[in-house]
C-alpha cells in the first residue's frame, strides 16, 4: 500500500493527466502541497479513522507543461476508500447507536447506497465531466485490484457559498434560481422517460425500497428515540404510515419519467461561480449519485437551504423548477402532478437519507441537521404526498 506521498507526487499525477487528456501531452515538472479543509467530506472524515490507506483531499499546487505550454493550476487529489470500508464505517456507527438499530442494521450494511460509492463518483465524471455543473476534472484513476480509486479536480477557489450549510442564508434568490436553472438543465439532459436506467444495484425502486423497509423502520424508530423534539408523534406517525405505503407510492413513482440526480445536492457539495453570463452552480462529489425522479434534488436542496423565515417560498422555488424543466423538456405541464411526484420523492429522502443522516448525528453532532429535519417535516406539511394534492403556487 502506497502513502499519501505516492499519490501527490509529479509522477503519479503526471500518469493520472496523462490518461486523461493524451493528446495533450503532459509533463509535470512540480507539486507542492496547499491547505485544504476535509472536515465538509462527512464520509472521508468518519472512514478516515477506520482505515490504513491514504483517504481524503489534497490540495496541491501543480506545474506541468501541456502541447509545450507551461501553466500552474491549483487542484485538488480525492483518495477514496472503498465502498466495503465505508458500508463497514457506517456499520458500526449503527451498532454504536444501540437498540433496534443496531440488530436490524447488518444484513443492509452493503444495501444502503454506499457500497458502490467508489465506482459511482469515477463513472459520473469519467461520462459528463464536461458538463457545466462539474468542477474541473484533470484525471481519474481506478485500480479495483488495488482498491485505489483517485480524482484530480480543479481547487474551487474564488467561487461563492463553497462549503455555506452553517449559513443557508446567504443562498439568496439569485443564487437559488441559479441553482434550479442548472438543476433543470442537467436533469433534462438525462431524462430517461417511460423507464429507470439501471444503473447501480441499490437504484431506488418499488423493490429496493419495499426490501429497506425494515431498516426505514429502524431508522425512524433511532431517529425518534434520541430526537425525540424533531420526531415528535405527529411526525413519526407520518413516516410509519409512509414505510406502510412503499408499494403504493412507489407504484405511482414508477410511472414518471427518472434522471440521473446527485442524491446529496445540498451545500456542502456546491458551490457557484460568478461568471460574464451570471452565477453557474457547481456541483461535486457525486458519489451517491443514482436515477430517481428529477424532483428529488430540489426537494433535498430546498430542505437544507430554507429556513422556517422561507417556508412559504418553498412552493415558488418548485414551481419556478418545475418551469424550467418544462421547457426543456415539454414533459412537466401538469403542476399538480408535478407537486404529487415531488412530495413521493420526499417520502424517499426522509425515511432513507435522512434517517442514515440521523444516525450519524446520534454517533457524532452535526449541528445544521436540526434545522434541515425542521424544513423536511415543513416539506411534508406542505406537499401533504399522503393525502390530497396540494394547490399550485405560481412562480413570480
Amino acid at each position: 500500500m502506497h502513502s499519501a506521498a505516492h499519490y501527490c507526487s509529479a509522477a503519479f499525477l503526471e500518469a493520472l493527466m496523462q490518461a486523461h487528456a493524451p493528446e495533450r501531452a503532459i509533463r509535470v515538472h512540480e507539486v507542492s502541497p496547499l491547505p485544504l479543509d476535509n472536515s465538509a467530506s462527512i464520509l472521508v472524515v468518519l472512514t478516515a479513522g477506520q482505515t490504513n490507506r491514504p483517504v481524503g483531499h489534497f490540495g496541491l499546487r501543480v506545474t506541468f507543461e501541456a502541447q509545450g505550454e507551461l501553466q500552474t493550476r491549483d487542484m485538488v487529489l480525492k483518495l477514496k476508500p472503498p465502498g466495503r470500508e465505508v458500508s463497514a464505517m457506517l456499520g458500526s456507527l449503527a451498532q454504536a447507536c444501540g437498540g433496534e438499530l443496531a440488530a436490524v442494521y447488518p444484513p443492509f450494511a452493503t444495501r444502503t447506497g454506499f457500497y458502490h460509492t467508489h465506482q459511482r463518483e469515477l463513472q459520473v465524471y469519467a461520462a459528463h465531466g464536461r458538463a457545466a455543473l462539474m468542477p474541473t476534472i484533470w484525471g481519474l484513476h481506478h485500480d479495483e485490484a488495488h482498491e485505489v480509486h483517485a480524482i484530480l479536480m480543479e481547487y474551487l477557489a474564488d467561487v461563492e457559498l463553497l462549503n455555506s450549510v452553517m449559513t443557508p442564508a446567504h443562498w439568496t434568490d439569485e443564487h437559488l434560481r441559479a441553482a434550479l436553472g442548472a438543476l433543470a438543465e442537467w436533469h433534462a439532459a438525462h431524462l430517461q422517460p417511460g423507464h429507470s436506467r439501471t444503473a447501480w444495484p441499490d437504484q431506488p425502486s418499488e423493490a429496493y425500497m419495499q426490501a429497506l423497509s425494515p431498516l426505514c423502520q429502524a431508522l425512524l424508530h433511532n431517529a425518534a428515540t434520541h430526537f425525540p423534539t424533531l420526531y415528535d408523534a405527529t411526525n413519526v406517525a407520518d413516516l410509519q404510515q409512509a414505510i406502510r405505503a412503499i408499494p403504493e407510492y412507489w407504484a405511482e413513482l414508477a410511472k414518471h419519467p427518472k434522471t440521473l440526480i446527485h442524491n446529496d445536492l445540498n451545500p456542502r457539495n456546491t458551490c457557484f461561480r460568478r461568471t460574464a453570463l451570471g452565477l453557474q452552480l457547481c456541483a461535486y462529489d457525486w458519489e451517491l449519485a443514482t436515477y430517481h425522479v428529477p424532483q428529488y434534488d430540489v426537494v433535498e436542496l430546498l430542505s437544507f437551504v430554507l429556513d422556517a423565515d422561507r417556508y412559504h417560498l418553498r412552493p415558488v422555488y418548485l414551481e419556478f423548477y418545475r418551469q424550467q424543466l418544462q421547457a426543456r423538456t415539454g414533459l412537466f405541464g401538469n403542476a399538480e402532478e408535478f407537486n404529487r411526484v415531488a412530495g413521493l420523492a420526499a417520502l424517499d429522502f426522509g425515511l432513507h437519507r435522512l434517517g442514515m443522516y440521523l444516525m450519524a448525528h446520534t454517533v457524532s453532532s452535526y449541528p445544521f441537521l436540526p434545522r434541515v429535519v425542521q424544513s423536511y417535516f415543513n416539506t411534508l406539511a406542505q406537499l401533504q404526498p399522503l393525502r390530497a394534492q396540494v394547490p399550485v403556487v405560481q412562480a413570480s
